[in-house]
């Protein structure tokens, strides 16, 4: 599967940026409307959310930047047949992630 990467800084501290993830994607989202089978699984001590969905499989990690903000690391494997729409794809990541975390 073609993975892409990407970093998104945060204006909040690590754990609260977690936490904001971790309220948003357990809840109704938009990536349910790409994907309604989508799951996630939270990783407290490690800050890290694995998103998993009939078509792609996704890690978003928080890591400590300063006492009052961190950076969110997001990798995001895909199959082959939906590469072409990556650009789309962390756009929407990108605009779920920057209105949760303003």
């Amino acid at each position: 599967m073609p993975k892409f990467k990407f970093e998104l800084p945060a204006p909040t501290d690590s754990a609260t940026a977690f936490k904001k993830i971790k309220d948003l994607l357990s809840g109704e989202n938009d990536f349910k409307k790409f994907d309604p089978k989508v799951s996630s699984t939270f990783d407290e001590s490690a800050r890290i959310c694995r998103v998993t969905g009939s078509q792609f499989k996704a890690e978003l990690q928080v890591q400590d930047k300063g006492s009052d903000s961190s950076n969110i690391m997001v990798e995001v494997d895909l199959p082959f047949a939906l590469s072409l729409f990556k650009g789309k794809i962390r756009e929407a990541l990108e605009k779920n992630l920057k209105k949760i975390l303003a």
